[in-house]
């Protein structure tokens, strides 16, 4: 009877609820959250380029097959699995090019995506039972898996540590502080831990073992006053470690230290632009990636300090990393929305390294692969050009000038500088 009544939550839940439902509804977050956020962090990280490409409205539509006569029809589950298909649906993303103080958008197909059976965007969602059974569906069928090649696949969840909250532990190196740092597709692990002398070191990306005071002083936290009252916990570690690097008065002289340390080379500015662009991109990305974020940064490595300084002195203070509360398990939304972020980040790459490579080279495409393109953009900068480009614009077509052929195309794009272009 005890046993009974312990199972009645159990029972009630699965009354109600399928076991694959967690992994619908993570599905259904990534499709409609997402996937957009996920074009938000691509586009914070192509910035300060010649040729700027955003990523704006990002669309999915209904899983569909490309016939070989060239027509598009919808598809179902049941046919993807008869014909040996991928259940898929085509992803539209609207592309922006900037160069040259000149903007066009479009919209253009970026790929497909897998889509899980019985999801948000699935052909079968929101079907009743006889809809479904004319459809050929199991209405018990609870969905939750892909059709790949005709064939069901699931994605198996992962578990892995919690992000962006402290482990402290013993180790090889002693007493260690770690927490990683997640921003979208960044995990980077930040490791606090002290030398025999005595010293507060700070592991972050390629930078190893630098003085946890010297990486706050980079940050803007110059002031031992200001870092002593951030960390909120004097003891003689702390006033060791002040008094060690007291004479790093402001910003610059702590970044040199760093550049030295981890051998960084190059004039004063190249050094100072990589210490900052680590700063800012790899320490602590979950805060911000810019440098508006590094008061934030160094006011959080200031707690990470005390809560180190407290776990010195008290050994209870210590993280057990197979507690429940220190994990996290990743759902299908969640997979799905790294292997994208990392797909797409791609895609961008090579779309603006070939743009900048003909507006710098300017070298240009065969015609074959000009005659396939669906929308060309034609980049032109630099004075030599300006003849080149009144002659494009006046219409007619010579062999003199070959970019001129793109007139047959039924869908180009000409983006000039203000040296190339000329109104008469």
């Amino acid at each position: 009877m005890i046993q009974k009544q312990r199972n009645i939550l159990i029972e009630k839940y699965l009354e109600q609820h399928s076991l694959v439902e967690s992994n619908i509804l993570s599905f259904n977050d990534f499709i409609q959250n997402k996937i957009q956020q996920i074009a938000l962090e691509i586009n914070d990280s192509f910035t300060d380029e010649e040729v700027e490409i955003k990523v704006g409205k990002i669309r999915i539509e209904k899983p569909n097959i490309i016939e070989s006569d060239g027509s598009s029809s919808i598809v179902t589950p049941a046919i993807a699995r008869l014909r040996n298909l991928t259940y898929s649906a085509p992803v539209y993303a609207e592309l922006t090019v900037r160069f040259a103080g000149q903007t066009d958008s479009s919209e253009v197909e970026v790929g497909r995506i897998p889509i899980m059976v019985r999801s948000s965007v699935c052909n079968t969602y929101g079907m009743g039972r006889e809809q479904l059974r004319e459809n050929y569906m199991d209405p018990l069928d609870p969905g939750g898996y892909f059709i790949v090649n005709g064939n069901e696949r699931i994605m198996v969840m992962s578990e892995d540590l919690a992000a962006n909250q402290p482990f402290i532990e013993n180790g090889r190196q002693g007493l260690t502080l770690r927490i990683f740092s997640q921003r979208g597709s960044y995990r980077i692990p930040t490791t606090i831990s002290e030398t025999n002398e005595g010293i507060l070191e700070l592991t972050f990306s390629r930078l190893k073992n630098i003085p946890a005071i010297v990486v706050m002083k980079a940050l803007g936290l110059t002031k031992e006053a200001e870092i002593a009252k951030g960390v909120d916990h004097e003891n003689d570690c702390l006033i060791v470690n002040l008094y060690e690097f007291a004479k790093l008065q402001n910003p610059e002289d702590a970044m040199s230290y760093i550049a030295e340390k981890s051998g960084i080379q190059g004039t004063k500015k190249e050094i100072l632009d990589r210490i900052k662009k680590r700063l800012d991109s790899y320490l602590l990305p979950h805060i911000g990636l810019n440098k508006n974020s590094r008061a934030e940064k160094a006011q959080t490595i200031a707690r990470l300090i005390r809560l180190y300084l407290k776990a010195k002195e008290n050994e209870k203070i210590r993280t057990d990393k197979d507690h429940y509360a220190n994990k996290r398990i990743k759902l299908s939304g969640d997979l799905m929305a790294d292997l994208f972020r990392v797909n797409l980040g791609i895609l961008i790459r090579d779309i603006q390294y070939s743009l900048q490579k003909v507006a710098k080279r300017k070298k240009f495409y065969s015609i074959k692969t000009i005659a396939k393109s669906k929308k060309i953009i034609l980049l032109v900068s630099g004075k030599e050009k300006k003849s080149a480009v009144k002659f494009f614009l006046s219409g007619k077509i010579s062999k003199k000038f070959p970019a001129s052929i793109l007139h047959n195309h039924k869908n180009t794009v000409c983006l000039c500088d203000g040296a190339s272009f000329t109104k008469t």
